[in-house]
């Protein structure tokens, strides 16, 4: 990248990233609100002007539409009146629950109901988990990929793959985060030494000698030098891919801890709910039975 170049992007970034955060927090207001009402009247009142409505029938209408949707933005709920917030409200304070038990649901919870939506959650919240160790492991293979300063390559007539460099070639490793451990190493000052014996290092690499020899032809030739600056260039492009990647893995990880706050809840609220009627139900039969035993003493008396 020229000094040209480099000032059009820096001078472009910050306008970019201005123009991202605004799209990411219109997201996150739309995903955790379940509406944009607010977003949109914003937009219209900034393209065609005006805040409020005339009719005052619609201005009270959208009153309560900016509550819905502050109350389901602030609470993670996904209220669809008035009503069903001011029902939950009392539900919550006559039962005396814990607020943020519920605040993870979102859409797990069913507001009308006020109570947790059916689900296999304890089954997928490890299907997610799971799911999140794969994408983890392929993104930190991927970002080795992306960072070694060396091409992955494989010969034509051969089954194992290796790294080659400039100035070296040594064994593939799948580990993520091995780089030294190699089996075999065939570096430049290895091939300048003469006589090379090439049955000796072909045995140990277990490669062919005329591949050993093409190996140490590509640490001086130009065609084979330019290549694998081609590939390194086309294994930077995997951090993008790895970055993808966790990000899929990090939102895996919401939807798992999700989850596994709809299962906690819902034994939560199942608890809570049933002892309190047994207690209910306990004072009413010690009530009975103490009035019980006043009218019998009356009598005997």
């Amino acid at each position: 990248m020229d000094a040209a170049t480099f000032e059009i992007v820096a001078d472009f970034l910050p306008g970019l990233s201005f123009i991202l955060l605004i799209i990411f927090a219109a997201i996150w207001f739309r995903l955790r609100a379940g509406t944009s009402y607010g977003l949109l009247n914003r937009l219209y009142a900034i393209v065609i002007g005006g805040k409020d409505f005339h009719d005052k029938s619609v201005t009270q209408f959208w009153n309560d539409r900016k509550d819905i949707e502050r109350f389901n933005t602030l609470f993670n709920t996904r209220a669809k009146s008035l009503k069903e917030v001011n029902l939950f409200i009392e539900w919550i304070e006559r039962n005396n629950l814990d607020l943020r038990m519920l605040a993870n649901l979102n859409s797990h919870f069913d507001m009308e109901k006020r109570e947790v939506k059916e689900g296999k959650y304890r089954l997928v919240t490890v299907c997610f988990l799971a799911l999140v160790f794969v994408l983890v492991v392929f993104s930190l293979y991927l970002i080795g990929l992306a960072v070694r300063d060396a091409a992955l390559v494989k010969f034509n007539d051969e089954t194992q793959w290796m790294w080659l460099s400039h100035d070296a070639a040594y064994s593939a490793t799948l580990s993520p985060i091995n780089n030294q451990g190699q089996d075999w190493r065939l570096t430049a000052e290895i091939c300048s030494q003469a006589p090379l014996d090439t049955n000796s290092i072909a045995e140990q690499a277990k490669l062919k000698p005329e591949n050993i020899l093409n190996i140490c032809e590509s640490f001086t030739n130009e065609k084979d030098i330019q290549r694998v600056d081609e590939i390194i260039n086309e294994q930077k492009s995997f951090l993008w891919l790895a970055f993808g990647f966790l990000l899929l893995g990090l939102y895996s990880y919401n939807s798992a801890s999700r989850m596994n706050s709809a299962h906690q809840a819902k034994t939560y609220l199942k608890k809570k709910l049933e002892d309190k009627p047994a207690r209910e139900h306990t004072g009413k039969q010690e009530d009975s039975g103490s009035e019980f035993s006043r009218k019998a003493t009356d009598t005997v008396s």
